[in-house]
């Protein structure tokens, strides 16, 4: 292979990573879980007509497509305004982004836009505006939110979970236990990200970006992120008892928040910043598992049933 050959593959590993293809990847998965739980939900007594329905939905399929390339382009257009920042929090991202180019970068940008757009125009024009404005917020938040404390956080975790509503808005809100499901999941991907920035601190110092541990300090934001969890669990408690049956999703949620709660318990008794690195990894571990936990959801209840005819749902 050529020189020229050579730094083109490389430059395209270089641009997997700017675009974290391994996010993108379980985002992609996280739509189709969700669309398959819905549909199994829906269509309870018959399981095939479940499944065919879920490999014909072209709306799902232009829907994974088009959060594809959107957040894909968010991921851009944040390391273009988080590259001096990166030079000093996370060397490796910033060297890829220089090695890519800006010029590219801007121009796969745009394209990556458009894509999504007209992804999202196939499936329908309700999820089409519903991608512009997700855009739009997505610039938005590389541009201002990111330096705003609290607002920076929060913005991170509803960019998260927007493709996942956008599935659930597919469907017409079919299993409203999802939108308990989609709080405690923002309540720990809250908590992770206050984690993330204080992992953070010296870049977002330097260059003016106002996170959570920047204003509130260090122990102030354990407090914070404790206290969250703490009263996101406390209120689910308190529901989970008063409901006469509760919904598997519930469950799933329970123990999210639980073992989040727990997470921040520990990292309050943990003075080390040195610890700080072990408590993001497991609240990502937290997060891996709200879908992990789906995934072995639907193998169990339906996927088994389906097979073996042996579990009633």
């Amino acid at each position: 292979m050529s020189l020229l050959g050579h730094r083109t593959v490389l430059r395209f590993i270089y641009f997997l990573g700017v675009i974290r293809w391994y996010n993108l990847l379980l985002l992609g998965i996280s739509q189709y879980l969700l669309s398959a739980y819905i549909l199994l939900v829906k269509n309870g007594s018959d399981k095939k007509m479940a499944f065919w329905q879920f490999l014909t939905d072209t709306t799902v399929h232009s829907m994974a497509l088009a959060t594809f390339f959107t957040v894909a382009a968010i991921f851009i257009i944040n390391s273009f305004y988080d590259l001096d920042k990166d030079w000093v929090n996370k060397s490796n991202m910033a060297l890829m982004s220089r090695a890519v180019g800006t010029g590219q970068l801007a121009n796969m940008y745009i394209i990556f836009n458009t894509l999504g757009l007209l992804f999202a125009f196939f499936a329908s024009s309700k999820v089409a505006v519903y991608f512009v404005l997700f855009q739009f917020f997505g610039w938005f938040y590389s541009h201002k939110m990111q330096k705003i404390a609290v607002l920076r956080e929060l913005s991170a975790s509803l960019l998260t979970i927007a493709p996942l509503l956008a599935i659930w808005i597919h469907f017409s809100f079919e299993v409203p236990q999802l939108g308990g499901y989609f709080l405690g999941l923002i309540t720990v991907l809250f908590v992770k990200d206050i984690m993330k920035d204080m992992a953070g601190d010296r870049g977002n110092l330097i260059f003016g970006y106002k996170t959570v541990s920047i204003v509130a300090g260090q122990e102030g934001s354990k407090r914070l992120a404790w206290t969250i969890a703490f009263t996101a669990a406390l209120i689910f408690g308190i529901a989970y008892v008063q409901l006469d049956a509760v919904h598997d999703l519930l469950h799933i949620t329970g123990i999210g928040l639980v073992l989040t709660f727990l997470n921040t318990t520990l990292w309050q008794r943990l003075d080390q910043t040195q610890h700080l690195k072990w408590m993001l990894r497991l609240q990502k571990s937290v997060v891996l598992f709200y879908f992990g936990a789906l995934l072995a959801l639907i193998i169990y209840r339906y996927v088994l049933f389906f097979v073996y005819n042996i579990i009633q749902p």
